[in-house]
C-alpha cells in the first residue's frame, strides 16, 4: 500500500454524525496518527467561528479548509494563506434571485459573519445545526457594497432549492458554482472554486505531493475533494457521485470511520 503523509476530512457527516460530537475513538485515532508524524486537517464549509470548535477537539493541523474551498487558514498564526470570495459584481447579481425564492431562507457570508434578512424556522435550523450567531439585516444589499462576502448558503427543502438551482443555472457566465453540502443546504460559491482547488493549495502550503494524501467526505461539496486526492474515500450512504469516485467507502460516523480511515490507510507509520 502506497505511504501517505496527510489525511484531510470533511466535518459534518464525516467527522461528526448529526449529534455534532466527535465520537472519542477518532479523537484518539486522530493523537495517534499525529504522533506517527501524519498531518491531519479539516476541510469544511464553515466559517471559522463554527469550525474552531472540532479543530481543537482533534487537535488537527492547520491550515484548515473554510467555506468549501474559498479560504486556507493558518490559524496558529490567524494568517489566511488563500483566499477567493465571491466578486462584487457576482454577489450583487445572485443576491436578488435568492431573494425571489421566499420559501428559503438565504445566507450572507461576509464581514466574517453570517447574515440573513429574518429570523425564520430554517435560520434557527442553521443555528442549532453549527452552533453560530445568525445576524438579521433586513437589507441584505447593503452588506455587500464594499468587501465581497466567501459564499451565500440557502437553506430549503430539495424541491424549492432545486428551483433556485435551476434559476441559477440559467444566468449568464461566468456561472457560480453551486454545491449542495446538506440536502437542505445549497451553496454557491466563487466560479471554480471547490474544497478540491484548495486542497491543491493546501497541499502546496504544507509541502506535501497531492498522490500521498487521503480525502474523505459524504456530501456533493466534498466530491473535488475525493477526486483531487491522491487516495479520496466516501462515508457510507453518500450520495451515488461520491461512492462512484471513492477508492473505497468507510463507515459512517457513528462507527467511527476517520478511525477506521487512519486504522487502514495510516497503519503504525513512524515518526
Amino acid at each position: 500500500m502506497p505511504a501517505y503523509d496527510l489525511l484531510v476530512s470533511d466535518i459534518d457527516g464525516t467527522l461528526v454524525a448529526e449529534d455534532k460530537v466527535v465520537p472519542p475513538g477518532v479523537v484518539a485515532a486522530i493523537a495517534a496518527a499525529r504522533a506517527r508524524g501524519v498531518r491531519v486537517c479539516l476541510a469544511t464549509g464553515r466559517m471559522w467561528a463554527s469550525a474552531r470548535k472540532y479543530v481543537e477537539i482533534v487537535g488537527a493541523d492547520p491550515p484548515a479548509i473554510l467555506f468549501n474551498g474559498g479560504l486556507l487558514y493558518d490559524f496558529t498564526q490567524d494568517r489566511v494563506i488563500w483566499s477567493r470570495p465571491l466578486a462584487l459584481e457576482e454577489a450583487r447579481r445572485i443576491l436578488p434571485i435568492l431573494l425571489r425564492f421566499r420559501e428559503t431562507s438565504p445566507l450572507v457570508f461576509v464581514q466574517g459573519k453570517v447574515f440573513a434578512g429574518q429570523r425564520t424556522p430554517l435560520t434557527d435550523l442553521y443555528m442549532r445545526r453549527n452552533a453560530v450567531a445568525i445576524e438579521f439585516a433586513p437589507d441584505l444589499a447593503a452588506l455587500i457594497t464594499a468587501e465581497p462576502p466567501m459564499k451565500f448558503l440557502v437553506i430549503g427543502a430539495p424541491p424549492d432549492l432545486e428551483r433556485l438551482s435551476q434559476a441559477l443555472a440559467g444566468l449568464p457566465p461566468p456561472r457560480v458554482n453551486q454545491v449542495y453540502s446538506q440536502t437542505d443546504y445549497l451553496e454557491v460559491l466563487p466560479p471554480g472554486i471547490d474544497k478540491g482547488v484548495a486542497l491543491r493549495e493546501l497541499a502546496r502550503a504544507v509541502g506535501v505531493p497531492l498522490e500521498r494524501v487521503v480525502a474523505v467526505g459524504d456530501a456533493m461539496n466534498d466530491l473535488a475533494l475525493i477526486q483531487t486526492a491522491g487516495y479520496g474515500g466516501a462515508v457510507e450512504g453518500s450520495p451515488p457521485p461520491l461512492l462512484a469516485a471513492a477508492k473505497w467507502i468507510c463507515p459512517r460516523p457513528e462507527q467511527e470511520g476517520v478511525r477506521v480511515v487512519i486504522e487502514r490507510l495510516f497503519p503504525n507509520r513512524a515518526a
